[in-house]
């Protein structure tokens, strides 16, 4: 009788302690904006896939709270705002960071550069990439969680350019990023200018740009493209892979349990895969349905793409001697380019 006291004592304190530390278990939540607008494609991959996958796969442990680009500030500032204890996580583009280190040009994909998302995948987990990425990233106040991956990105126009030399010829304003390929454009005759991708379409609209980009043909058609351009050219030589960032105030992810933060690296890597996937069959319908509203599909020659990709190698050697950090990246990108017999 004694004995069987002692171990239903004991049952129930280990019962106990159990409900005790479930009930004590944190629950962490992150407040994350995304690159892409509400309604895009994008957008809804990272809100319907990544948000519940993280919460399933950590138990209710670690919850994301979903905020559309430009949302709670506009995308450019982010990382600065994340950094800043502002909020605690952001999904965003490599290319809004140029500014900081030249590394991120080629963090985010050099024009003309890896035209295939599992050769840049490869440099990522097989060449040292994540690591160099994630120490230029420490460098700002921020953990790197990863780097997800879109299909290659289209090129829009207001008024048809069907070759490199028409291109030159007119001397277009092109809405594009800072970094390589602001620097590509204006050495193929255009004039680069430097807004949010919120404000493409309105810029195009009211013709202070004749040629714009912004994302995949999907999200591209979401908010309104085919209204106001003629034409595009798919795939683009600007963006062969669309690379985004994923990253964390340092502080807030110091404080993650370890568990909960290979629970988040995972979630990340996983998502890519996802929106790649996903974003290729969305890309694939949005390309008839820009030419069902009349757009039409350009492809420029190979010569042509060779010829950029001769000028895009030159400011590649130019933005890699910019600082330490994007001369690593350069470099090792650039082997393991030579490595695929690429160069």
């Amino acid at each position: 009788m004694k004995m069987s006291s002692i171990l239903l004592s004991t049952i129930a304190l280990g019962l106990s302690l159990t409900a005790s530390g479930t009930a004590a278990a944190q629950t962490t939540e992150w407040r994350m904006q995304s690159l892409h607008p509400a309604g895009t494609p994008g957008y809804e991959i990272f809100r319907d896939y990544f948000v519940p996958k993280v919460e399933k796969m950590s138990g209710g442990r670690l919850i994301i709270k979903p905020f559309a680009g430009d949302s709670i500030i506009k995308n450019k500032e982010v990382l600065d705002g994340v950094a800043g204890g502002a909020f605690e996580a952001g999904q965003q583009s490599p290319a809004y960071w140029t500014g900081k280190n030249a590394a991120f040009v080629f963090i985010r994909n050099a024009s003309a550069g890896f035209d295939q998302a599992w050769q840049y995948n490869a440099w990522l987990n097989q060449g040292g990439g994540m690591e160099l990425s994630r120490e230029v990233y420490a460098e700002q106040g921020v953990h790197l969680l990863g780097l997800t991956l879109r299909p290659g990105e289209s090129l829009h126009f207001t008024k048809t350019l069907r070759s490199l030399e028409e291109f030159r010829a007119d001397g277009p304003k092109v809405r594009t990023i800072p970094g390589i390929p602001s620097d590509v454009f204006a050495a193929m005759g255009g004039s680069p200018v430097h807004i949010s991708g919120s404000e493409v379409y309105s810029a195009m609209d009211k013709g202070v740009i004749d040629v714009g980009e912004w994302t995949g043909l999907a999200d591209n058609f979401a908010v309104g493209f085919a209204e106001v351009s003629e034409s595009f050219l798919y795939p683009s030589f600007h963006s062969p892979v669309g690379v985004d960032d994923v990253f964390v105030d340092q502080e807030v992810w110091d404080a993650l349990p370890d568990d909960l933060k290979a629970i988040a690296e995972a979630a990340v890597a996983n998502w890519s895969l996802y929106q790649w996937e996903n974003q290729v069959l969305a890309d694939g319908k949005a390309l008839q349905m820009f030419k069902d509203a009349g757009d039409e599909h350009v492809t420029w020659s190979e010569e042509d793409m060779i010829e950029v990709r001769t000028m895009a190698k030159k400011a590649w050697a130019v933005w890699g001697a910019k600082t330490p950090g994007a001369k690593k990246v350069f470099e090792s990108q650039v082997s393991f380019m030579e490595q695929l017999g690429l160069l």
